[in-house]
């Protein structure tokens, strides 16, 4: 804060269980109701879910979702969640009285915990709304395999505990671009090809057809 080396307030750190939501994901795809593309990744899903620890949600980042959590007259063990300030106070002075000083936790979620309630909370939820009962849940879930544990096993979990539904039906992972040295592309690296320079020397056309051609569901492409 304004160039000065703050110590954080607390060093608390915040655990979710996720064993029973990680059967719940488990039971989807096994039973059909979530498909993953390619089938080999199954494996990787179940290693994930079968081996779940406790989830800490909770980041030391200056950007983020608040920890919904305020500490007690300064108190590192005494603390009241709410969904704003005001019901803050309002719980916490029906416990202490009015005499009370809150102070909020300064850790924001984990970005996975936040991104993994995006299929319905982007709807409405947890208000039953016309696009909610549209568009939830929807059908194809595209993305890279890096991240089937990280952000696609949150979505399945959460939505499954908190709309009883699964959010897609099917899960269709690509694999990721790589150099011709097989490294990830990166901008610390430098080993980045830029589209644009490629189209503008090979035509939009020649990079789709490359890109359509030379992928297969779940492989890397070294290019």
């Amino acid at each position: 804060r304004g160039g000065e080396v703050v110590e954080p307030l607390v060093s608390r750190q915040w655990f979710v269980n996720v064993e029973p939501m990680a059967k719940m994901g488990l039971d989807a795809v096994h039973s059909g109701r979530v498909k993953i593309v390619p089938e080999r990744f199954v494996k990787v899903w179940d290693n994930w879910l079968e081996n779940i620890r406790p989830w800490c949600i909770s980041r030391q980042l200056w950007w983020g979702h608040q920890i919904p959590a305020w500490y007690v007259n300064g108190s590192e063990d005494e603390y009241v969640v709410a969904r704003n300030e005001a019901e803050a106070y309002e719980l916490a002075r029906k416990q202490r009285g009015n005499d009370v000083t809150l102070v909020r936790d300064e850790d924001v979620l984990d970005t996975w915990f936040s991104s993994g309630l995006w299929p319905f909370t982007t709807l409405g939820w947890p208000d039953d709304t016309p696009d909610l009962r549209r568009f939830y849940p929807t059908s194809v879930m595209e993305t890279g395999y890096d991240i089937l544990f990280f952000w696609v096993a949150r979505m399945v979990m959460s939505g499954l505990l908190f709309t009883n539904d699964i959010p897609f039906h099917t899960v269709y992972l690509h694999g990721l671009v790589r150099d011709e040295k097989g490294r990830k592309m990166s901008k610390t690296l430098g080993n980045v090809t830029d589209p644009l320079d490629v189209m503008a020397e090979y035509g939009t056309d020649a990079l789709r057809f490359t890109l359509l051609t030379s992928g297969t569901p779940g492989n890397d492409l070294n290019l």
